[in-house]
């Protein structure tokens, strides 16, 4: 080959280099990376802090009698007391057309330290260890009436618990003497008679 044709040669060569890169497709540029979020951590929800438990609640365990009346169809008073082995006494009392609930608190309710057991000895010389638990109007002796309350005692001591529930519209069952008798001992007990008397004043704290 002589000179000439090698540099027509040459000459050709790069011009078809040319045209095929004139017509090679352009390149398409990489998409732009898009800096990452930062995620915000989830917002813990606050824990509800618990409720109180009520001023002189009976702790579970502690020792004490809970002496309740249920409502009636009629006008007879609906009331409860706590009363602690420390002679601190919590009385209730609602009302059947209002909501208020009168509170009465004493923390003297025995004389002497010894007075919560002292009440205990009393109450099972009234045959307390000797009483089922259940006198209510589903007794099959006896005769009961629809429209009376019910008085529920639950005493609570180291070596036991008792409970006794007697429906005050039942009469002539066996039992119904010593009933009577072991419930007048609670009354005396927590003065439900001043109690009552008491929260039914003007004056009674609320």
């Amino acid at each position: 080959m002589t000179q000439m044709e090698t540099i027509a040669c040459v000459f050709t060569g790069m011009g078809l280099a040319a045209m095929l890169a004139a017509c090679a497709p352009a390149e398409t540029p990489a998409p732009a990376v898009e800096p990452a979020t930062e995620v915000a951590a989830p917002i813990e929800a606050e824990t509800p802090a618990a409720p109180e438990a009520p001023a002189y609640a009976m702790p579970a365990g502690g020792q004490g009698l809970i002496f309740t009346v249920t409502p009636c169809y009629g006008t007879c008073p609906a009331y409860s007391v706590n009363l602690f082995d420390d002679g601190v006494l919590l009385f209730r009392r609602s009302h059947r057309d209002t909501p208020d609930v009168d509170v009465i608190v004493k923390e003297d309710a025995f004389e002497t330290p010894e007075g919560f057991q002292e009440l205990v000895d009393q109450l099972e010389s009234q045959g307390l260890s000797e009483l089922n638990g259940n006198y209510t109007n589903t007794m099959t002796d006896g005769r009961c009436r629809t429209d009376a309350s019910s008085k529920i005692l639950e005493v609570r001591t180291a070596e036991f618990t008792k409970r006794v529930e007697f429906y005050t519209g039942c009469s002539e069952f066996a039992d119904e003497t010593t009933l009577q008798g072991l419930f007048s001992v609670v009354e005396e007990a927590v003065g439900a008679e001043d109690l009552l008397a008491q929260s039914e004043s003007p004056t009674a704290p609320e």
